[in-house]
C-alpha cells in the first residue's frame, strides 16, 4: 500500500517542484556573474542586425524599450542588449544562460567590467555560449524582458 501511495504522489511533487523552478524569477542582475567574454565589445560592427523574436519591453515612456538584437561578425551570430530612448541615468544588461554550465550571467559594459551598460547598448555575446537571452533595464527598479532561447 505505501509503495502505491508513494508512486501516486512522487508524479505530483515533482510536477509541482518544477512548476516552482520555472515560474522563479531570473537571479538578479547584480547578484548574476559578470561576464560578457571578449567576444564583442562593439555590436555596432555587426551585420544582419535584426531583433531577436519576443525579447522587447517597453520601460517607461511611449518608445522607450529594451530588447536583444543579434547581428553576424567573424562568421558567428551574438547577441546584445539595446536600451532605446534611454536616460542619462538608464542603465541595461543582457542576461544569458551560458550552454555548457548552464549558468546565468550577466553582460554590461561593453569593456566588461561592469554588469551594466550606460544608456545605449552592451557587448555581445556569441552563440556557441549563450543558450538563452534577455535584456534587463535599470533606473529606480530592475525590469527583465522576456527571455528566449536563443540560435
Amino acid at each position: 500500500m505505501r509503495k502505491r501511495l508513494i508512486a501516486a504522489v512522487l508524479p505530483t511533487a515533482v510536477s509541482a517542484i518544477a512548476a516552482v523552478a520555472l515560474a522563479s524569477p531570473p537571479a538578479v542582475a547584480d547578484d548574476s556573474p559578470t561576464w560578457c567574454g571578449s567576444w564583442l565589445s562593439d555590436p555596432a560592427r555587426a551585420s544582419n542586425q535584426r531583433t531577436v523574436k519576443h525579447t522587447t519591453l517597453n520601460v517607461g515612456d511611449p518608445g522607450q524599450n529594451i530588447m536583444v538584437r543579434e547581428g553576424m561578425y567573424g562568421g558567428r551570430w551574438y547577441a546584445w542588449a539595446k536600451l532605446v530612448n534611454g536616460g542619462e541615468t538608464d542603465l541595461v544588461a543582457l542576461g544569458w544562460v551560458n550552454q555548457s554550465d548552464g549558468e546565468y550571467y550577466n553582460c554590461g559594459s561593453r569593456d566588461g567590467s561592469s554588469g551594466w551598460a550606460q544608456r545605449y547598448y552592451t557587448a555581445g555575446v556569441d552563440d556557441a555560449h549563450a543558450y538563452k537571452v534577455q535584456a534587463k533595464y535599470k533606473h529606480s527598479l530592475v525590469k527583465y524582458g522576456p527571455a528566449v532561447v536563443w540560435r
